[in-house]
């Protein structure tokens, strides 16, 4: 009886567990160093990257990131401003799509510019104020909308017969509205109702000809205008509604001029300088690769092209910018005995390289770090780092550079590795590598007629051609599975070739090998690019495809002779039988500690199937999470802390996850983070559970508060009872009932409200 009453919880909690595959814990992975934009409130300076935005706490110095996961409806952004009258901050993005966020965090979307249809860009260049009311200065032209009512009021296109031109910057300045361009600066009257007529609008002089009006403000009661001659040359000139005053007219090329009470900011190619209403310099920074100056009081906020955000005072610098990568050139990511490791290069299809400077991005789940490029001559030669192949030791691993080669990192050294037919240095087509279970290093390499090449363990290098298969042809991943079976796919034409070394990879003469196009049972073959390969934990073989999914259950079958059919997983969509994404371009596949399947596209997201192919547990996409892009490009999973960690083609982030290593004898359960401060929001992980574990969380009473089933060996807690409610202060006990009836009180969990 006993054992039929845990089988039923089993069920009902298997049933309730794919609901908390992810947990709430979404975190980003960006780079904040290529700053764009700044702006300020009373307590927060915020600092627009290439991707997101990061804000700095004045008062306590607390740096916070915010994206996508914090709730912010867009990546790229274009420009930001903060308004201090309506305590408001306006994010601009690089498609035109507008974010209003107030001071506690709640963000109000202004889709309306992003949905309409213009031709041009819409890349928010530049935002500015009158009262409650933005300018937007886009790439098309001017939009203004009320922040207060969260409406669009006008938008001027005020090019020549209507043409679009891009508008630098804006000010309202004595009745006029007047906007910069490269065109020349313009002005309009506000109370015209006609002003969405480019006639209405006129070209103002300034020393007798139209100048390249790049940036402007309102200070002391007069609009000032920085001007480039060219690149190198800026000119400042100021204007009282009357006549104009040249400032300066040999400045280093002007970047932007803004103002907030009593300080002017400037931010030329050369330095950033702060300025009081006389235009008497109160301070200058050498900033050669700054991007935006602001003046607060006497400090200057300076955004960076390479180092984040910097603080100016009195000559004392600082640079503020939160922990991540050098970039965001993701490509591929790979899990390797407790790091991750990031490849930052690519391939423009087909074939061709996409010259990323070579670097590994690596990350201990504390801080990133990368390659000092100052020590290892060979790596700054190279570019285009493309994958990984690992063999569970984190201080050896080797890196394919695409069309370069291969460097191996071996305890803190990078060394090129050259194999025996290659000429020179920077030439071999590598594609993928992958250790055997002897520790010999086989490599797939393209357009070359032995695209098999092995560097035994002793360190001799050996090449095979298996028969014409794959000679001279493109070649993709590469994989030894357990029984040291290798299998290559061919990314576009579809084919797969599988051998076995037979113990001696110094000689093809034993080996067994075979190369066929993968088909199902019916006969009918994939007729598509296989653009990923994994073996699960029971030993099945998973190919994605740009049609779909097949999995070779018995992959000892294809050296055997039995089989060359693979399975094509049914599901039941809408009362019919359709295969596994079959309508999906399938780009990655990772597998968890439950042997669930992850699948990455292109277009849809990510999918979390069953193990054995027939049920869809979630889908993870823009709509529905956090998921910066429905574009995955790579997957892999932690399974020792149970994180996923997801690169797209907007960047990389990762999510705690219900699943991680199971132990069958749940010799070390514990909970993550213990104890739980009263800021924690996210899931509290229960890690080093067995496979299919229910597990009880009660109070020092014995009331039950939240029940679930593990996966793999994780399982996960939102920190709320059975009615939805974060729980009250105290100490909780982990119970957890194994299929075998045993139930274990294995610890406990402080929680602090």
């Amino acid at each position: 009886m006993a054992r039929f009453l845990i089988a039923t919880i089993a069920l009902l909690m298997a049933l309730t567990a794919r609901a908390q595959i992810v947990g709430e814990s979404w975190r980003d992975h960006l780079s904040y160093n290529n700053c764009k934009a700044v702006a300020v409130s009373a307590d927060e300076v915020f600092c627009a990257t290439s991707t997101s935005l990061f804000s700095y706490n004045k008062i306590d110095g607390r740096v916070r990131h915010l994206t996508t996961i914090e709730g912010l409806s867009d990546m790229g952004v274009g420009s930001i401003a903060y308004n201090d009258e309506v305590r408001r901050l306006v994010i601009g993005y690089s498609n035109g799509n507008i974010d209003l966020m107030d001071d506690n965090g709640r963000v109000y979307n202004m889709p309306g510019l992003k949905d309409k249809n213009i031709s041009m860009s819409k890349n928010v260049n530049h935002i500015s104020f009158d009262g409650s009311r933005a300018y937007l200065s886009c790439d098309f032209g001017l939009t203004t909308i009320d922040i207060k009512r969260r409406e669009f009021v006008d938008t001027y296109i005020l090019g020549a017969d209507g043409r679009q031109i891009r508008i630098n910057c804006s000010a309202v300045f004595g009745g006029y509205l007047y906007a910069f361009s490269d065109d020349g600066l313009m002005r309009g009257r506000l109370d015209n109702p006609f002003l969405t007529d480019m006639k209405n609008w006129e070209y103002l002089s300034i020393d007798g000809y139209r100048p390249n009006a790049v940036s402007g403000c309102v200070f002391s009661g007069k609009l000032y205008v920085g001007m480039n001659i060219d690149d190198t040359i800026g000119r400042l000139a100021a204007f009282d509604g009357q006549s104009w005053t040249m400032v300066a007219d040999s400045l280093p090329a002007i970047r932007t001029l803004t103002s907030r009470g009593d300080r002017m900011a400037m931010c030329t190619a050369e330095w950033s300088a702060i300025y009081d209403d006389s235009i008497a310099e109160l301070g200058r920074c050498w900033t050669p690769n700054a991007t935006m100056a602001f003046a607060d009081g006497d400090v200057i906020w300076i955004s960076h092209s390479f180092s984040g955000l910097g603080r100016y005072l009195y000559g004392d610098y600082m640079s503020i910018c939160p922990q991540g990568p050098p970039n965001n050139n993701f490509y591929r990511v790979c899990y390797n005995a407790g790091n991750i490791l990031v490849a930052p290069g690519g391939i423009n299809l087909p074939s061709a390289k996409m010259y990323r400077p070579a670097n590994v991005f690596t990350y201990d789940g504390i801080s990133w770090s990368d390659i000092n490029k100052g020590r290892h001559t060979d790596v700054a030669q190279c570019k285009d780092i493309i994958g990984f192949a690992t063999h569970n030791n984190p201080n050896h691993y080797i890196a394919v550079v695409w069309r370069q080669g291969i460097l191996e990192y071996n305890n803190d050294t990078w060394e090129h590795i050259e194999t025996p037919d290659i000429s020179g240095k920077f030439n071999d087509a590598v594609s993928s590598c992958s250790f055997d279970n002897s520790g010999n290093l086989w490599m797939a390499r393209a357009f070359t007629q032995k695209p098999i090449s092995v560097r035994t363990s002793t360190g001799e290098w050996f090449q095979h051609r298996y028969g014409n298969n794959m000679a001279g042809q493109h070649t993709g991943k590469l994989i030894c599975t357990r029984n040291d079976d290798l299998w290559l796919v061919q990314p576009y034409g579809g084919k797969i070739l599988v051998w076995n070394a037979n113990g001696t990879p110094e000689s093809s003469a034993d080996d067994n090998y075979e190369c066929f196009t993968p088909s199902d049972e019916r006969g009918q073959e994939l007729n598509s690019s296989i653009n990923d390969i994994a073996q699960d934990h029971n030993g099945a073989v998973w190919i994605a495809s740009d049609e779909g999914v097949y999995v070779y259950d018995h992959p000892e079958y294809i050296l055997q002779g039995k089989s060359y059919y693979g399975r094509r997983p049914q599901m039941i969509e809408e009362g019919y039988y359709q295969s596994l994404l079959i309508t999906e371009v399938v780009t990655s596949i990772a597998i968890d500690g439950g042997n669930r399947k992850w699948f990455g596209t292109e277009s849809g997201g990510i999918f979390v199937i069953s193990p054995d192919g027939t049920e869809q547990y979630a889908v993870y996409n823009k709509d529905n999470s956090p998921l910066f892009s429905n574009n995955v490009l790579s997957l892999a999973i932690d399974d020792d802390r149970g994180i996923i960690y997801i690169v797209t083609d907007r960047g990389l982030q990762s999510a705690v996850i219900s699943s991680t290593k199971p132990d069958a004898g749940m010799s070390s359960v514990y909970a993550a983070p213990n104890p739980v401060p009263a800021d924690y929001f996210s899931d509290v992980t229960i890690h080093g559970l067995a496979d299919e574990t229910v597990v009880r969380i009660t109070d020092l009473r014995g009331n039950l508060v939240h029940e679930t089933m593990s996966n793999g060996g994780g399982a996960l807690w939102n920190l709320c009872n059975r009615d939805g409610r974060r729980v009250e202060t105290g100490i909780y006990l982990i119970q957890c009932t194994t299929t075998d009836g045993v139930t274990r009180n294995v610890g406990k969990i402080h929680v602090v409200k």
